[in-house]
């Protein structure tokens, strides 16, 4: 897909994610070279997260409506830069 098409896409899902308990960012990714693409999720806890995995959204909603393997990394650390406020965040689980 091209640039364009992924941003029609995946910036329809705004008000669905914003909208998420739990969640405290997204951010999808595209790697059109590799034909890769995937999100990085922020959860507000561990428990959050945990409750997200095992919801009708990520077992059932997301395979379905994207038609694909999913697959998880998961990060101890992450460091965030946020430009609005100009802080450096540090998350962790």
């Amino acid at each position: 897909m091209t640039t364009d098409a992924w941003r029609e896409r995946l910036g329809g899902a705004y008000d669905e994610i914003y909208n998420l308990k739990g969640i405290f960012s997204k951010c999808w990714w595209v790697n059109q070279e590799k034909k890769e693409w995937g999100a990085l999720y922020i959860f507000d806890s561990e428990q959050e997260l945990n409750d997200y995995l095992t919801s009708d959204v990520w077992t059932k909603t997301v395979p379905e409506n994207l038609a694909v393997h999913l697959k998880l990394l998961y990060l101890s650390q992450l460091l965030l830069l946020v430009k609005k406020k100009s802080q450096l965040l540090k998350v962790h689980g």
